[in-house]
């Protein structure tokens, strides 16, 4: 079983590295609201994984204002791709029993979901459903397409968007869908 990297137990630590994937690299401000820290702690923690080796960092000028740039490297991604593997197994049990389902895998079973026909219907566009969630649209088509499941915060906010009820969006892949 892969190793948790102790490094990166740390929440804010783990959302930062997780939040550079999908960027170049982003400004520090841009970071530190998002991760809602203040400066002081998200500077501990880019030092923390600078002299890792897990981030980078450059200063320079943005709308005539100085300010810092942080970016994940190489080896940052590989020890994030590895702790996130360790979760992965530690979450999956894999490691009591690799072919064992848990209680929670069995009784959820595989999900399906009417967003797409909701978000067509509306006329929208998977990025104007981002939009209006918060999230990528990236996101938005792994929810579509049955290959992410929501959690229950992110339902609760999809079934508010489309103003109905979490069982009128999302049912068991064996069923049609909600009875009308």
């Amino acid at each position: 079983m892969p190793q948790l990297d102790a490094h990166l137990q740390a929440p804010a630590r783990l959302r930062l590295m997780t939040m550079l994937t999908a960027v170049s690299e982003a400004e520090f401000s841009t970071l530190r609201d998002s991760l809602e820290v203040s400066d002081s702690v998200l500077s501990k923690h880019v030092g923390a994984l600078a002299s890792l080796g897990y981030v980078g960092s450059h200063k320079g000028v943005h709308r005539g204002r100085r300010t810092t740039w942080i970016w994940l490297t190489a080896p940052g991604r590989a020890a994030l791709g590895a702790h996130v593997a360790a979760l992965r197994e530690v979450i999956a049990g894999e490691q009591a029993d690799p072919g064992r389902r848990t209680d929670l895998q069995v009784a959820a079973g595989p999900m399906s979901n009417r967003l797409r026909e909701l978000r067509a219907a509306r006329h929208w566009t998977q990025a104007d459903l981002a939009d209006r969630l918060d999230i990528s649209e990236q996101t938005v088509n792994a929810i579509e397409t049955g290959h992410f499941d929501p959690s229950l915060s992110l339902a609760f906010t999809i079934a508010a968007v489309f103003k109905g009820r979490i069982e009128d969006l999302f049912f068991p892949a064996a069923d049609t869908g909600p009875e009308t």
